[in-house]
């Protein structure tokens, strides 16, 4: 008989009990007559096959092996269906346990052994209820397609893509499915990816065609040429997810990269209920985030011309919003505000590696690169080890090219009209252990709420990452679309759903909800057929004027603000 913690039962039988996305029923056809049955009134049929490459938090994690306190779950999920919710409550310290990762190797903790889930079931909906990919299958699956000709490449999302191939040869295994479909099926494939899936399927195309003696795949030059005819990228955090450096700082549960999230998908959990619990374990849960190499793989890039700095402020200010000449300000509690260290990203990235050095070493060793160089001789003189862990910089959407692929086509498909953090304003309580950063949540100014600045996008990443390097760089940039791949952009303005029994509609922009968005359907459907030039641009947010103000600061090469402290350190003395 399995133990449930004091209070679990009660949250068994209440909040879970009524969740939305936890509600147990069978997996019903949602729309009768949907995007795929209009699409093959039409006349289109299946022509490539379809490849999906899951975002964060997206894939049902299983357990092979665990801790006592976790061995009745042996082959249930950890993470995705009722059972995930029931183990979280029932015995939140040991669930987080088993989500953990050990930071000095950024793999497996000894003893405990989560695996993704494989085959279409372990993307398609996260519990009853509620969608991930569910929708796009169902679609396909009318339009003509089956178990033969479309493929999840489901993967553990908690690691950095690094660490998927060394610890489970996820991109081998990817590029061995791929050459299978070509062969089989006589056509490239549709590369569909979601969220971090676009930076998982970014540092793939790198990775493939570089020679295996460099650390790549050995495919060469023109594997992707061959193989892929598009690549779709639905929301993907081109220039990273600000609510990423957060989640490494504090691990505060609106401002996390996975709670978040998690809240979401568990169909909007009340504040309360879940408020009190996380509460009581946010050192672990900060420490569980930590050890995740995918959220320190979404940290922000593109420095000060992307995310704003001590001169210029930020290129997407509001013009009735206060001038935001800041990424992350952090004051010691109590102190006026004016005496507040203000950070810009560069010196934020700075601040957080140095910092959390110690306890995770092999996350800040991998990601030094993403440091300045002072910052980076810092690391290295306190752990010389580091140089042998640093991972290349595969998929830097500013850097590394797109592949030489003329043929291929790129289409980036993302959501407007959510507000999406953008900057934060914390206090440092130096005496306090679990939690000696935390927002500000008493702060508000103009365009400011409850310490948290916010800006136009998806409601989880800003404007300018979604897309910046798909409107800008890969249209103008020689050096980095070398091939002159064409790029379409298109917008899907959100419109939330009408029901208040419906928390996932049918034409959201939502960053998560998305994936269920109808007219998007259409267009994916559309470009699986071979009928890619219906696919056109649409942009209807500020996205040209904003592309265009963060080429102007980029091509000023502003060096990195590393003086931001009063000391000129990575680590301030004091706040």
């Amino acid at each position: 008989m399995v133990r449930t913690a004091p209070g679990g039962e009660w949250l068994n039988t209440t909040v879970l009990a009524r969740l939305p996305a936890l509600e147990y029923g069978g997996f019903q056809k949602t729309n009768v007559n949907g995007p795929g049955a209009r699409a093959k009134a039409r006349g289109m049929t299946p022509k490539h096959p379809v490849v999906i490459v899951p975002g964060f938090v997206s894939t049902g994690l299983e357990l092979w092996s665990g801790r006592a306190c976790g061995k009745q779950f042996f082959r249930q999920r950890m993470w995705g269906t009722p059972a995930m919710a029931r183990a979280f409550f029932a015995n939140m310290r040991c669930w987080m346990e088993h989500m953990r990762l050990d930071p000095n190797t950024g793999l497996d903790p000894e003893g405990i052994k989560l695996r993704a889930v494989r085959g279409l079931e372990a993307v398609d909906w996260f519990a009853p209820g509620y969608f991930v990919w569910a929708r796009h299958i169902e679609e396909l699956g009318e339009l003509g397609y089956d178990a033969n000709n479309i493929h999840s490449a489901s993967y553990d999302w908690r690691l950095s893509p690094l660490q998927l191939e060394k610890r489970d040869g996820y991109m081998t295994r990817l590029k061995s499915v791929i050459e299978t479909f070509t062969e089989v099926h006589g056509e490239k494939s549709v590369i569909l990816a979601h969220s971090y899936g676009d930076t998982v399927a970014r540092y793939f195309f790198d990775w493939v065609e570089t020679p295996v003696s460099k650390g790549g795949g050995g495919g060469g030059r023109r594997w992707v040429e061959k193989h892929v005819e598009s690549y779709v990228d639905i929301a993907g955090p081109m220039l990273g997810v600000a609510k990423a450096l957060p989640s490494l700082l504090s691990g505060e549960m609106r401002d996390t990269t996975m709670l978040g999230e998690l809240e979401g998908l568990l169909g909007g959990l009340l504040d309360v209920a879940v408020g009190r619990v996380i509460a009581s374990q946010l050192k672990e849960a900060c420490e569980t985030f930590r050890s995740w190499g995918s959220v320190w793989a979404m940290l922000p890039r593109g420095g000060a011309a992307v995310w704003g700095d001590n001169e210029l402020g930020s290129p997407d200010d509001a013009p009735d919003d206060e001038r935001l000449n800041y990424f992350l300000q952090i004051r010691a509690a109590g102190a006026p505000r004016q005496e507040g260290v203000n950070h810009t990203i560069d010196s934020a990235l700075d601040f957080i590696f140095a910092t959390m050095q110690e306890k995770n070493p092999h996350n800040v060793a991998e990601f030094s690169h993403v440091t300045h160089p002072k910052t980076q001789a810092q690391l290295l003189r306190n752990d010389p080890s580091l140089a042998n862990k640093r991972a290349t910089d595969f998929g830097n959407a500013l850097t590394r090219p797109l592949p030489y692929a003329p043929n291929m086509k790129v289409f980036c498909l993302y959501g407007t009209g959510k507000a999406s953090e953008r900057a934060y304003v914390y206090e440092h309580h130096a005496t306090d252990t679990l939690r000696p950063f935390q927002l500000d949540v008493q702060y508000h100014a103009r365009g400011i709420q409850n310490g948290v600045r916010q800006v136009h996008g998806d409601g989880t990443i800003t404007l300018a990452s979604l897309g910046y390097v798909c409107r800008s760089v890969w249209r103008t940039s020689k050096k980095l679309n070398p091939a002159g791949v064409p790029v379409v952009t298109r917008e899907y303005a959100h419109v939330a759903p009408q029901s208040v029994a419906s928390f996932q509609g049918r034409a959201e922009g939502d960053h998560i909800n998305i994936m269920g968005n109808e007219d998007m359907i259409e267009d994916i459907l559309a470009i699986v057929a071979g009928q890619h030039d219906q696919v056109k641009d649409r942009v209807e947010s500020e996205l040209d004027a904003l592309s265009a103000e963060i080429a102007r600061r980029r091509a000023l090469h502003k060096p990195r603000d590393v003086n931001a402290h009063p000391n000129g350190s990575a680590i301030p003395e004091s706040y």
